[in-house]
C-alpha cells in the first residue's frame, strides 16, 4: 500500500476524487440552458440532439436525449438560447423506423420522418416538464433540419444514423439474441427483454449490460490479431486502434467505453514509440487524469464511478484476494473470483450510494455468465462481419446467437432471484 500511495498519478486521482465527491470543488454538469424567455412559456425549440436516446419509464414510455439548443420560440416570438436540456421523446416518435415496433408501418410520418439520432439537427414542438432539478422538455411533434456539421461533417452523423439503424434491423431477425447483442454493442436495449435485463441488475451483473471496456477490448483484440497476421505487429496495432475509433464512434461516448478508449490510444502510442508498457495502476490513473480534463461532467455519473472503482478495486486488491483463496481451487478460477470479490469491494460505496444496496451473489454469477458472455460477443461481432458480406448464413447464426442466450437467460434468471444486502 505504501508502494501504491508513492505513484504520484494515483495520488493525484485519489486528491481529486476527494475534493471532488466531498463537494469541496464544484463541476457543473452541462452547459446551463439560458435563453430571455421564460421556460414555462417556450413551445418551440432549434437545435441539436447530442447524445443517443435512452430509453425511459418516465411519460409512459418515451426517449431520454440530451439536446443542445440554439433558439427558442414562445407564443410572442423567437428568442436566442444556448446550452443543454433533456427532451423526452414519446416512443412512436423514435420508434418509427425500427423493425417490429408497431409504429413502422407509418414509415415515419407521425413524427415529420426525422431519425433521432446524435447530430440531428430539429425543430421541436414541446411543453415544460419539472423533472427533479434538470430542465426538461416533452415534444410533442416537430421536423428535420437537415444534420450537424456542415459540408463534411453531417453526412458523416447522417451515415452513422443509419448504420445504427440498419444494425437494429439485422439484430431484430436475430430474435431474443439479437436484442442482448444489440444493448451490448451499442447500448440500445429497446429489444432487450425486461425480466432478463432486470435480472442483469439483481445478479450484481449490470456493468456487463454497460458499454465498457470490455466490449471494446474484444472488438480492438479481434481487429489486432488479424491485423498482425496480415502485416505485422505495426498494422495490427493500427487496425487495432481504427477498430476501436470505430467501435467509439458507432456506440457513441460514455464515460466507461471513453476510459476503455484512452487506455486502448496510451498504449498504442507506447508500442508506436517503443515505450516501456506502463504498470495498471499507472495507466488506469493517466486516463482517469485524462477523462476528468475533457469531462468533467462524467465523474458524477454511475458508469463513470462503478468502472474505475472496479478497475482499481482489480489492481489494488486482486492479488492479495488470489492468495487468500485455497490454492486447490483451479488458478482461473481462483483469478476469476478474486477479481470479481476485488471490484464488488471497491464498488460497494458506489453501489450503496446509487442503488441502496449490494448484491455479493454477483461474485458468484460472474463466474458462470462471464465467460458465456465472452463468447457471446466473440461470435456476435464475427456472425455480423460474416452477415454484412454472406445474409444468407443469417439464419445459421440467428440459431447459434439464441442458444448461448438461452443458457445466458437461465443462468441470470437463477442468480436474479437472490436478494442483496440493503441498506
Amino acid at each position: 500500500m505504501v508502494k501504491v500511495l508513492k505513484n504520484p498519478l494515483f495520488l493525484s486521482c485519489l486528491i481529486l476524487s476527494l475534493l471532488f465527491y466531498s463537494g469541496f470543488v464544484k463541476v457543473k454538469k452541462r452547459a446551463s440552458f439560458c435563453t430571455p424567455a421564460k421556460k414555462n412559456e417556450i413551445v418551440r425549440l432549434e437545435g441539436f440532439v447530442s447524445g443517443n436516446p435512452v430509453k425511459s419509464a418516465f411519460y409512459g414510455s418515451s426517449y431520454k436525449t440530451e439536446f443542445s439548443v440554439s433558439k427558442a420560440f414562445t407564443k410572442n416570438g423567437a428568442f436566442s438560447a444556448c446550452g443543454k436540456l433533456n427532451l423526452f421523446f414519446p416512443s412512436e416518435f423514435v420508434e418509427a423506423f425500427y423493425p417490429g415496433k408497431i409504429y413502422s408501418s407509418v414509415s415515419g410520418k407521425s413524427c415529420g420522418g426525422f431519425l433521432v439520432e446524435s447530430g440531428a439537427v430539429l425543430s421541436v414542438e414541446v411543453v415544460h416538464i419539472q423533472k427533479s432539478e434538470e430542465i426538461s422538455y416533452l415534444v410533442k411533434g416537430g421536423k428535420s433540419l437537415g444534420w450537424k456539421g456542415g459540408f463534411l461533417g453531417a453526412p458523416f452523423r447522417k451515415f452513422r444514423a443509419l448504420c445504427r439503424l440498419q444494425f437494429k434491423r439485422l439484430m431484430y431477425s436475430w430474435g431474443e439474441a439479437g436484442g442482448l447483442l444489440l444493448a451490448l454493442l451499442s447500448g440500445s436495449r429497446e429489444y432487450t427483454e425486461k425480466s432478463v435485463s432486470d435480472a442483469f441488475r439483481d445478479s450484481g451483473l449490470s456493468h456487463i449490460l454497460a458499454l465498457s471496456g470490455m466490449h471494446l477490448g474484444l472488438f480492438g483484440s479481434l481487429a489486432h490479431f488479424f491485423g498482425k497476421k496480415a502485416g505485422g505487429r505495426n498494422f495490427g496495432d493500427a487496425l487495432q486502434l481504427g477498430a476501436v475509433l470505430f467501435f467509439v464512434w458507432f456506440a457513441g461516448i460514455s464515460p466507461s467505453l471513453f476510459r476503455a478508449f484512452l487506455a486502448a490510444l496510451i498504449l498504442y502510442l507506447n508500442s508506436l514509440f517503443r515505450m516501456n508498457r506502463p504498470d495498471s495502476l499507472s495507466l488506469l490513473s493517466s486516463c482517469f487524469l485524462i477523462h476528468v480534463m475533457i469531462f468533467p461532467a462524467h465523474i458524477f455519473e454511475p458508469a463513470f464511478m462503478l468502472s474505475y472503482s472496479s478497475l482499481a478495486g482489480i489492481i489494488l486488491f486482486g492479488m492479495f484476494l488470489r492468495k487468500v483463496y485455497p490454492f486447490f481451487i483451479p488458478y482461473r478460477t481462483r483469478l476469476s473470483i478474486s477479481d470479481s470479490t476485488a471490484a464488488q469491494i471497491a464498488t460497494s460505496p458506489v453501489s450503496i450510494k446509487i442503488f441502496g444496496k449490494i448484491m455479493p451473489v454477483g461474485i458468484a454469477a460472474s463466474l458462470f455468465v462471464s465467460p458465456l458472455v465472452f463468447l457471446f460477443l466473440y461470435l456476435g461481432l464475427f456472425g455480423v462481419m460474416v452477415c454484412l458480406v454472406l445474409p444468407f448464413l443469417s439464419g445459421a447464426f440467428c440459431d447459434i446467437m439464441n442458444l448461448l442466450y438461452f443458457l445466458i437467460k437461465k443462468f441470470v434468471l437463477f442468480f436474479g432471484n437472490f436478494r442483496g444486502i440493503e441498506f
